[in-house]
């Protein structure tokens, strides 16, 4: 149960699935950003004002990135999930999330995992591969602790799609405060 929320994230950030044909890389131009601000979560993040917000059940934020061509079957997303850390330390939640994700994720495979700093605050950054409905994802996972509290920022991409969009991610998850 530990681990819940970061699956159901890893879940939530999936589709709203159509058609699709070839997946161009994103546009290389400069676009103005946007500040979300969670007060009763205590929460903040900067995200490309493109990228347009959902309601999405038990996350505290979704957005995601703008069509790129007609009949995209998957936009590109980043999401906040939270839950109870449960005394866990950030290299326990770690392992505990490794021992999980397999058991949720068909075809899950880690490629990478380190600890990093967002904003002064230690954080594990997970990137790994997992198939849902027919399709491919690549994801990064940002696990933050604080006072009790588990944060999973989540941003997810077609394994063709996610090394145009890393960049994205990083600039955005570098924005993420927790106040």
């Amino acid at each position: 149960m530990r681990i819940l929320f970061v699956i159901l994230l890893c879940i939530v950030s999936l589709p709203q699935l159509k058609a699709q044909n070839a997946v161009p890389k994103p546009a290389k131009t400069e676009v103005k950003w946007k500040t979300y601000t969670n007060t009763k979560e205590k929460v903040s993040i900067s995200y490309p004002a493109t990228w347009e917000p959902k309601a999405v059940d038990k996350t505290v934020f979704f957005f995601w990135a703008p069509y790129l061509h007609q009949g995209q079957k998957f936009r590109e997303n980043v999401n906040l999930s939270m839950g109870d850390a449960q005394d866990l330390y950030l290299v326990e939640y770690l392992i505990d999330a490794r021992k999980k994700m397999p058991e949720e994720l068909e075809d899950f495979k880690e490629l990478e995992s380190k600890y990093v700093k967002i904003n002064g605050r230690d954080c594990a950054r997970m990137i790994y591969t997992f198939r849902h409905s027919n399709m491919n994802f690549k994801n990064v996972l940002y696990i933050f602790l604080n006072n009790g509290k588990a944060y999973s920022l989540n941003f997810s991409a077609l394994p063709e799609t996610y090394n145009g969009f890393y960049p994205t991610f990083e600039k955005i998850a570098n924005t993420f405060k927790i106040k």
